[in-house]
């Protein structure tokens, strides 16, 4: 830069976050538009980052400074500026929307990570949001080329910014199912109401199914997202689709494609899938069983016979031996007789979603394959950010609002009907077959933070010991609870077994809690469904084990002494259910009002509340729902 063309243009040093230098260096530019400016082709920028994720940079999503300030201090006084004296250039333009983009998308779907923000601020930065869009010109967004800007992102800038419908041009096929010749396109649209047709040949295809997925902006809808499954014909030349009467291009794989790229890729997929053997392969958690996945395999072991099933699970679990001993055929994760099988197997039934078996084989070994998530608890929490990434043919569901929220419209979960099922949990069966009634049990089941665990290793298959977990307020709270006076006088008085069994990613963390003599600690060879059958009364947080206890029509009550901080930084953010009003027990949030409510249920025996009425012969439904796969 030539100092003498400065031209009183100075680093706003109010800018403290971000942008000073975006802001200095484009006021730099538009006064001196007439000079020449040189691009080096082979410049190298060394670019520091903290390791630890400590500097100012790295936190500055949790700053308002950087959504309010930044705004109006950086990008607006630059479009302000270049706006009283000319037309904005192109340049600037694109400069702001490179910035925004980083904010929105953090932001789009998920409204909690501005949780530190009051809504007189969100409502602030929403408009000051509006006041830069007034200065971007629609052309402008929609040529802005930036490789992470998809066209997802140009749609919802449009709708939600510049209030912008915009005529629907494309159509992506998502997904491609070869077992029964369909395809998935999508596009997105600010109108629910488009009419759509895909037409082989002259022939209108039949539509298998179809949802309507919203994205959010903080109080706004950024974007809708169409998503319908079609009848792909095979032997057709022509392949067309109309959206509003308008013939639209229909993209695959970032080209635009024709009938016979379908048709060749389908083929493609059938020759890969027929190397698979008829071979199913069922895991719950690698060191434990005792979940859907075990119910679901004895009851294929012993109604059908002929099927071809193993089951995934270390040998040094507890469960080894039992399920061994049982007629179970076990393969260790660690093996490479696990890999082959995964190779050959037609399916892959969990009840988790683990990277050591969906991605056993490299980031394609699900491509063709079926994977059927069992779950292992009810979804009662929006974790759509984090399923939307997997490859899921059949996800099992356990309740009409559960499955409403995840295959439903309007929400953010890209499953459709084809995929999600309502047919109960495959435990749930022997669940009731063995329930206990008067056995004086209150059963204490906390789940875990993953921000206060270790991070998880691929080879040791689970996640390290974190020393700071002692430090946590987690720790702490639960901590204090079970060694109150208050909890041992009323397990002395009313004469119930305390037992304190928390989520498996807790167990690591035991031996520091040093608990009273009285509090039993279930071994790891204990059954989880056996402590609910056995336990009268369940304290819990968050947790989805509350709904095995509703089906057993047994009390709840829910610890909740860090909401805020949950939904903000744990794997999921907070869905269609309220605890208050939809949960199985009373929400508390601070020891005293928890011991209260628990002698107040013990002194009563108070055990009246909302229960579930679970799906009956949910191990049925289920097999039915994974034999329909290939129909």
């Amino acid at each position: 830069l030539r100092c003498d063309y400065f031209k009183d243009t100075f680093f706003d040093e109010n800018l403290i976050l971000n942008f000073e230098d975006g802001k200095f260096i484009n006021i730099y530019l538009f006064k001196n538009l007439n000079l020449k400016s040189v691009f080096l082709k082979n410049a190298r920028y060394f670019y520091r980052k903290r390791f630890d994720k400590s500097s100012t940079l790295d936190k500055k999503n949790e700053n308002k400074f950087y959504y309010l300030e930044i705004l109006e201090k950086g990008y607006l006084e630059l479009l302000n500026f270049v706006a009283k004296q000319d037309k904005i250039p192109i340049f600037i333009q694109n400069v702001i929307l490179y910035e925004l983009f980083w904010q929105v998308q953090e932001l789009v779907n998920h409204p909690e990570k501005l949780s530190f923000m009051n809504q007189a601020k969100i409502h602030k930065y929403l408009d000051l949001l509006d006041q830069v869009f007034y200065f971007i010109d629609k052309q402008s967004i929609i040529k802005f080329n930036f490789n992470p800007f998809l066209f997802l992102h140009k749609m919802g800038f449009l709708h939600c910014f510049k209030k912008e419908k915009v005529p629907i041009d494309k159509v992506f096929i998502e997904q491609i199912d070869d077992k029964n010749d369909e395809i998935l396109i999508k596009f997105y649209t600010a109108d629910i109401n488009d009419e759509v047709k895909m037409l082989f040949d002259d022939s209108l295809a039949k539509t298998i199914c179809s949802k309507i997925r919203q994205y959010d902006f903080l109080n706004r809808v950024f974007i809708y997202e169409r998503r319908i499954w079609f009848k792909f014909f095979i032997n057709a030349k022509n392949m067309i689709c109309f959206i509003n009467d308008k013939n639209v291009d229909i993209i695959y794989q970032e080209k635009r494609c024709t009938s016979y790229n379908i048709f060749y890729e389908i083929k493609k997929l059938k020759k890969r899938r027929a190397k698979n053997k008829s071979l199913w392969l069922f895991a719950d958690m690698p060191f434990r069983a005792d979940d859907n996945a075990e119910h679901l395999y004895r009851y294929v072991m012993k109604n059908h016979p002929e099927k071809n099933i193993a089951f995934v699970l270390r040998k040094h679990s507890h469960d080894y031996k039992r399920l061994k001993k049982e007629g179970f055929k076990l393969v260790d994760p660690k093996s490479f007789k696990f890999k082959y099988l995964v190779f050959k197997a037609d399916k892959l039934i969990s009840s988790h979603i683990d990277r050591y078996f969906f991605e056993a084989l490299g980031e394609n070994t699900l491509k063709t394959k079926d994977f059927i998530f069992l779950q292992h608890g009810i979804t009662k929490d929006d974790l759509s950010s984090w399923l939307n990434q997997r490859k899921i043919d059949l996800f099992i569901t356990g309740m009409q609002d559960e499955y409403n929220s995840i295959a439903g419209n309007f929400n953010r979960y890209k499953f459709t009907p084809k995929e999600v099922k309502l047919t109960g949990f495959p435990r749930w069966d022997a669940l009731l077959k063995n329930n206990k009634i008067n056995t004086k049990q209150i059963l204490i089941m906390p789940t875990w933070r993953e921000y206060i665990v270790g991070s998880y290793s691929k080879k040791l298959m689970k996640r390290r010991f974190n020393p700071k977990f002692y430090e946590s307020e987690y720790f702490y709270r639960w901590g204090s609870f079970l060694h109150s006076k208050k909890l041992q006088e009323l397990h002395e008085k009313y004469d119930y077994k305390i037992v304190f069994n928390p989520h498996p990613q807790i167990r690591p963390y035991l031996e520091g809690f040093k608990l009273p003599n009285y509090i039993i600690i279930p071994s790891v060879e204990m059954s989880i469904q056996k402590l609910f059958c056995e336990s009268s009364l369940m304290i819990t947080d968050y947790s989805s084990v509350a709904f095995e206890m509703a089906v057993l029509k047994k009390p709840v009550i829910y610890y909740q002494f860090d909401k805020d901080e949950l939904f903000t930084k744990h794997t999921y953010t907070q869905g269609y259910f309220d605890y208050n009003k939809d949960g199985f027990g009373i929400v508390v949030l601070d020891i005293d009002n928890l011991l209260y409510e628990l002698k107040m249920k013990l002194q009563n025996h108070s055990f009246k509340n909302n229960f579930l009425t679970p799906e009956a012969n949910s191990l049925e439904k289920v097999l039915q729902a994974i034999l329909s796969l290939s129909i």
